[in-house]
This record gives structure tokens, C-alpha cells and sequence, in this order.
């Protein structure tokens, strides 16, 4: 009888001690011990598992807005300047102001190459009201000149903010000019002149395709000769003009 609890007491012992052997210990941190590691993280690829200094994820970059499109848009505002002229039969010349409205249509297209930089081609066709009167005697009472029509063709080149585009641009311009002797029957005399223009605006997106802008331009016409409709002639202007005006602009497409 002895002997047989005592092989029970062996067994037992035995079987405790192999079950404690399979048992992971348990190990208490101490006051001073680090805090367990973050869990890993999927982040669309392979398992990263973020240290304790390492800073969060950055945010995608987002673009709100792209100015890559052909679009079309109306215009207008005002014009003033100068006209310088000569007269050759009295030997007289001088400077004479020029004012007047424009109003007309426009039609574009901008590449936004890289962010935030724009490059872009714009053509404008305006009707005029630009116009003013000289004094020469030999033109009494006074020569009038006028330009009905004025177009220009340009570059534009801008930096983007979002749906914000401040530019400058510049090309060529071309207008029609005419004169004759004011209230005289003598007819009209004129030529189509191409010159050039440069300036600079900005552009900003309302809502959707629509785009609304502000812009100057300077405006150099060079100059032509009236003769029998400016009381024989030759009498020469060279205009020079200056407009501001403001513009809608519908983009064609989106991306």
C-alpha cells in the first residue's frame, strides 16, 4: 500500500512538472520597463511596423483645381491713351488724348505644365469706341481719328494658386484706325496696323467652368498717313492706348 502511494505521488509530480514546462511564463514589467510596441500597420503594401519617434503618415497631395483646358469667355471695359501727330503742310504737331469703351469675345487655351506654373495662348477680337480729335489749321476745325476695331494675340504665363491665376502676357495687337476731317464731306481714310501689347491680370475660378478676370494692357498701334480726307495731308498720327477691363471666361471640358 505504501509503495503504491508513493508512485502516485511520483506520477502526479511528474505530470505537474511537464504541464508547467508547457506553460508560457508569466513576466510582470517592472516600474521601469518600456511600454509594449506599437501593433503593425498595413499601409497598401507590405506590414510597417511605426517606431516611437517616427512621425504620422503625410497627407496626399490634392489638387483642387487644373487650368489645363480650351475655353471661351466675353470681355469689355475701357480704353484711354494718346495720339501724337504731325502736321506736314503748316509744319505743326503735338499730342491729343484718346478714350473710349471695348467690348468683345475671347478664346483661349491654357497648359498647366507642372504645378503651379501656366502657360497659355489667348486671342481677343473687341469693338472700340477709341477715339479723339487733332488740331491741326490745316485740318480745321479738327482732324478726328477713331479705331472701330481692335484685336490682340498673346501668351499668357501664370503661377497658380489652386483656382487663383495671376499672369503677364504680351504679343501682338492689331487695330483699325480711321480719320478724316470732323463733319466734313471729304470721306475716310485709314489702315489696319499691326502693333503690340503687354500686360498682366489675374484670373480666379467662380464656380465650376466659369473663371471671372481682371487685365491691362498697353496697346502701341504705330501709325499711318490721312491725306485728301485730312484736307490734303499728309498728316500723321501714331496711337498709343491703355486698357483695363474685366472678362468671363467658360472652361470646355474638365478633367
Amino acid at each position: 500500500m505504501k509503495t503504491v502511494t508513493m508512485a502516485s505521488i511520483a506520477l502526479i509530480a511528474a505530470a505537474s512538472g511537464a504541464l508547467a514546462a508547457e506553460i508560457e511564463p508569466v513576466i510582470t514589467p517592472g516600474p521601469f520597463a518600456p511600454p509594449p510596441a506599437f501593433p503593425a500597420a498595413q499601409v497598401n503594401g507590405p506590414t510597417v511596423s511605426p517606431g516611437p519617434f517616427s512621425s504620422p503618415p503625410a497627407f496626399p497631395a490634392v489638387r483642387v483645381y487644373d487650368w489645363t483646358s480650351f475655353y471661351v469667355g466675353i470681355n469689355g471695359g475701357a480704353a484711354f491713351g494718346s495720339m501724337d501727330w504731325n502736321s506736314a503742310p503748316d509744319g505743326t504737331s503735338g499730342r491729343s488724348n484718346l478714350s473710349g469703351g471695348l467690348v468683345g469675345g475671347t478664346a483661349g487655351y491654357n497648359l498647366q505644365t507642372g504645378e503651379p506654373f501656366v502657360l497659355g495662348v489667348e486671342a481677343d477680337l473687341d469693338w472700340s469706341g477709341l477715339g479723339g480729335t487733332a488740331p491741326p489749321a490745316s485740318c480745321a476745325p479738327n482732324c478726328e481719328l477713331k479705331v472701330p476695331w481692335l484685336a490682340t494675340a498673346r501668351l499668357r504665363f501664370g503661377y497658380a494658386f489652386d483656382g487663383i491665376l495671376p499672369y503677364v502676357t504680351g504679343g501682338a495687337a492689331i487695330g483699325r484706325l480711321n480719320a478724316n476731317i470732323a463733319g466734313a464731306p471729304f470721306g475716310t481714310e485709314g489702315a489696319t496696323n499691326l502693333g503690340w501689347t503687354a500686360g498682366g491680370g489675374i484670373e480666379i475660378v467662380l464656380s465650376g467652368p466659369l473663371r471671372v478676370k481682371v487685365e491691362y494692357l498697353h496697346v502701341d498701334l504705330n501709325g499711318f498717313s490721312c491725306n485728301a480726307a485730312c484736307g490734303g495731308g499728309p498728316i500723321s498720327f501714331n496711337v498709343n492706348a491703355n486698357i483695363i477691363r474685366a472678362g468671363l471666361n467658360y472652361k470646355l471640358w474638365t478633367n
